[in-house]
């Protein structure tokens, strides 16, 4: 839930948020935690309308170093915050079983 991210946490979500708003006019789009965590490691890569740029990976890098979090949209308390280790383990698990993940 919104209220329940530190103000790093936010300004990450707000990244996040942004570049799902600028790619496909939805302010958080689905799966956009999968795709944008992709893009962190993979690197820029088309999304929707747009691009997601190497200073949108900079800025996610960044951000989510500085809070040791990821966001990720939960359908009962939307954005919330995960620890960055245990995100990575969920990254690797669902897009093993689930490549659809990935797509935008």
């Amino acid at each position: 839930m919104l209220s329940d991210l530190t103000p790093i946490q936010q300004q990450l979500m707000n990244i996040m948020s942004g570049i799902s708003e600028r790619c496909y006019t939805a302010g958080w789009m689905n799966n956009l935690e999968y795709v944008l965590w992709n893009a962190v490691m993979s690197g820029p890569r088309k999304y929707g309308y747009d691009f997601i740029r190497e200073e949108d990976i900079h800025e996610l890098r960044h951000y989510s170093t500085l809070c040791n979090s990821w966001i990720v949209f939960d359908e009962g308390k939307e954005e919330t915050s995960m620890q960055l280790n245990e995100w990575k383990r969920k990254f690797e698990n669902d897009t093993l079983s689930d490549k659809s993940l990935l797509m935008g």
